[in-house]
C-alpha cells in the first residue's frame, strides 16, 4: 500500500451526546480491525484520524457515530 493510504478503518457508536471515545478506545478499535484484515501489528505510533460525530438512528436508538482511520 502506498504510504498514504488508509490500512485500518473502524466505526464506533456511543450514546447521543456522550463524549467522543478515549484515545485508547480508539487505538485498540484499529488494532482490532488490523487483526481481523490480517495486517502484521504496529511497530509505530501511527496517526489517527476521527471524523464525527454523526448523529445517526439505529432500530429507534438515537447515537452520534465515530469514524477512524490510520494514516
Amino acid at each position: 500500500m502506498p504510504g498514504g493510504t488508509a490500512r485500518a478503518l473502524t466505526v464506533l457508536r456511543v450514546a447521543r451526546g456522550q463524549p467522543r471515545p478515549a484515545e485508547a478506545e480508539l487505538r485498540a478499535a484499529i488494532e482490532r480491525d488490523r487483526v481481523r484484515l490480517h495486517l502484521p501489528p504496529q511497530n509505530s505510533f501511527r496517526d489517527l484520524a476521527i471524523a464525527g460525530p454523526y448523529a445517526i438512528t439505529v432500530d429507534g436508538h438515537e447515537i452520534d457515530e465515530y469514524i477512524v482511520w490510520e494514516h
